[in-house]
């Protein structure tokens, strides 16, 4: 049965500044001053570091998504349950993420895959990057692909292939695979989030 457009409950959504505080258990900013050695070869002038637990099979992809202004309205939202999808936004370029905390970890932290996963509608929540540093979310997080401020706004993707793959396994209006769990938040709940800055 499709839910008509003004049965719809709207939600409004109010971006919290993301800091690594407020994004305590949907993943990590990376980016500005970390404390780091150097290389060995060229001394301070180059030093490297691990900001964040990062997960992934021999399949990562590392994509250039150019995003403009859209509606900001959440309809449907995915996780990954084999790697932790990244966004780093290139030129200082702002940009919303609406996330939703993982929901298919078993109590001992194993992967629950054998229900039918859906994000918990009232804990989402929308966070606004400014810009300076990237986002690498934890495996299982709900999200929607992130909402530019800006026009022709750049954002490397790290994914895998598999993700990309899976959103063309569309049923129903949903896709499904391996890597991929994609919900239709209208359909099953008859509500859709519009964030508004």
């Amino acid at each position: 049965m499709a839910v008509v457009e003004s049965d719809l409950e709207r939600r409004v959504l109010k971006p919290r500044l993301a800091t690594p505080e407020s994004l305590a258990g949907y993943g990590y900013l990376i980016g500005g001053k970390t404390e780091a050695p150097d290389t060995g070869y060229y001394g301070a002038a180059v030093r490297t570091s691990k900001p964040a637990p990062f997960v992934s099979n021999d399949d990562t992809s590392l994509s250039l998504a150019t995003i403009n202004p859209r509606p900001m309205e959440v309809r449907w939202m995915e996780y990954h349950n084999k790697h932790t999808q990244t966004f780093i936004p290139l030129e200082g370029k702002p940009f919303v993420a609406v996330l939703g905390k993982p929901t298919c970890r078993r109590p001992d932290g194993s992967w629950d895959d054998t229900k039918d996963q859906t994000p918990e509608i009232d804990t989402v929540e929308a966070f606004y990057f400014d810009g300076a540093a990237g986002f690498v979310m934890n495996i299982g997080t709900w999200h929607e692909f992130p909402f530019a401020i800006e026009p022709e706004s750049n954002v490397v993707v790290i994914l895998t292939n598999e993700t990309t793959d899976n959103l063309k396994n569309v049923v129903d209006g949903e896709a499904h695979g391996d890597d991929l769990c994609k919900r239709d938040l209208q359909k099953r709940f008859g509500i859709v989030f519009e964030v508004e800055l």
